[in-house]
């Protein structure tokens, strides 16, 4: 993993040199350059459909903006790209569950499949700059925002290098006021962005991909484990998504920060909600923002005079949407539908859940509703897992069967020393947050140290991501590249 981190760090020194030193009217061109260069090393075949997704939705803006007085034609356009793009979407991540579905049916009938291949490439990052045209089509066809007229900018957008595998999901009136007032150098965002980046690249490598190895470990062979293996993995899987998905998003903000661009920031410290609704206001930001501001708000507007009918359908119908937008399984829309149930639930119960609270010390209260959230995210984190609804239903219902499986919790962690220093890294990384979130700024307080000793913190931090991957060198690819 170390490895790859290195390559990419010299590709990103490569793009700022560059950047920096060019024209200001050539930076939108080496971005998008860069940008395209970086997802063709990847993949050639998923550089070139993301190129042509994008110069299409392009164009469907412009013809949006350009018939904006004509509201008909325009709404015909309008729709039309949104069902295409759904659709491009829907075909490469919905291929396999609609090609068994109609095989079964098939074979009822004893007739064979048509289907000549039995699966196709998603193309990587599918989800995110699809969801990123989708709002842009949206703002435009409202007359939120003009169409971009700059095509480079517009594509940029979409492919833009440090977030296009895993977000965030950016929004257009965000993004482009950035690339058409791109400032001077700053040592700064040089100085932030590789903090930023050296952050992430630790909860990623010294956490993560530690914490992570027990979860594969289990989720290899479910049916072998019970009791205290699925407990402790219970528990570690959602710490592992947390240090790795933040993690992920750290280094793509910090990699665009060096850039001197600021991206949507995906997480604010979502294990100290004290309610599921806070908690999605806290996790993956900019995908369930964009949910509320593009599916949640137009539907309970639309069917306002259903009233609280309209508030839970719209609920649910946007859980359902993040829900398989991740993937195309049912332990997605179970995912969904229990967040959709969490919020419902909260939703009716607020009056009553207040009154019985204002009898308690406020600090039980919070402590006790973030542990019970904490726990809650637990168990819907089986379902973002497990392969399979019974694999699910087979882990929630032995958590507490004591009984001798074939496989022992000493199996799922063979090196005890590097993952105690990685459990504790967490804690310290949750005590930190828990500081934060009582007002007190911790970068700060370390940035206001002598140089030396802050030098010694950053040290400490390559330090330590060498050594786990010294003890643990394979390569980990991110969890919501899959997405």
């Amino acid at each position: 993993m170390l490895y790859y981190l290195v390559i990419y760090l010299g590709f990103l020194s490569v793009v700022a040199s560059v950047f920096y030193l060019a024209d200001f009217k050539y930076r939108s061109f080496i971005l998008f350059a860069a940008s395209l260069g970086f997802i063709a090393f990847i993949s050639w075949e998923v550089a070139i459909y993301a190129f042509l997704f994008s110069t299409i939705n392009y164009f469907w803006g412009i013809l949006i903006e350009k018939n904006r007085s004509n509201a008909a034609l325009r709404r015909k356009i309008f729709w039309t790209a949104i069902v295409l793009d759904i659709g491009f979407l829907s075909f490469f991540k919905y291929f396999i569950i609609f090609k068994s579905g109609i095989d079964a049916f098939l074979s009822v009938l004893s007739v064979g499949s048509p289907w000549a291949v039995n699966g196709i490439i998603i193309p990587l990052g599918i989800s995110y700059y699809t969801f990123q045209a989708l709002g842009y089509l949206i703002r435009v066809n409202r007359g939120s925002d003009k169409a971009e007229p700059d095509y480079l900018n517009f594509v940029t957008l979409l492919v833009f290098f440090p977030k296009f595998f895993s977000g965030p999901v950016e929004r257009s009136n965000h993004f482009f006021p950035q690339l058409k007032n791109m400032g001077e150098f700053k040592k700064s965002n040089i100085y932030e962005g590789l903090r930023l980046f050296l952050w992430g690249a630790f909860k990623k490598i010294a956490i993560a991909s530690v914490l992570y190895l027990p979860v594969r470990q289990m989720y290899s062979d479910v049916y072998s484990f019970t009791g205290i293996s699925l407990i402790i993995v219970f528990f570690l899987q959602t710490m592992y998504i947390y240090m790795e998905f933040s993690g992920y998003t750290d280094m793509a903000l910090g990699s665009a920060k060096i850039l001197g661009i600021n991206l949507i920031d995906n997480f604010n410290r979502p294990f100290l909600a004290r309610n599921i609704s806070e908690y999605w206001r806290r996790w993956h930001i900019s995908l369930s923002s964009w949910c509320t501001d593009f599916i949640y708000n137009p539907f309970i507007v639309k069917y306002r005079k259903y009233n609280n009918l309209a508030v839970v359908s719209g609920v649910f119908l946007t859980f359902f949407v993040i829900g398989i937008w991740h993937a195309a399984n049912w332990t997605f829309v179970v995912l969904g539908l229990l967040q959709g149930i969490a919020i419902v639930y909260e939703f009716y119960t607020k009056k009553y859940r207040l009154k019985v609270a204002s009898g308690y010390p406020k600090s039980m209260v919070n402590a006790i509703s973030r542990i019970i959230v904490f726990v809650f995210v637990c168990v819907s984190m089986v379902f973002f897992f497990s392969p399979s609804i019974s694999e699910s239903w087979y882990i929630l219902s032995h958590l507490f069967n004591f009984s001798t499986g074939s496989a022992t919790a000493s199996l799922l962690i063979p090196n005890k020393i590097v993952f105690g220093l990685s459990l504790l890294f967490f804690i310290l990384i949750f005590i930190s947050e828990m500081y934060n979130e009582k007002g007190t700024n911790v970068l700060s307080i370390f940035l206001n140290q002598p140089v030396w000793l802050q030098w010694i913190g950053y040290v400490g931090l390559i330090a330590a991501i060498w050594f786990a991957n010294y003890v643990h060198p394979e390569l980990l690819p991110f969890e919501y590249m899959r997405f």
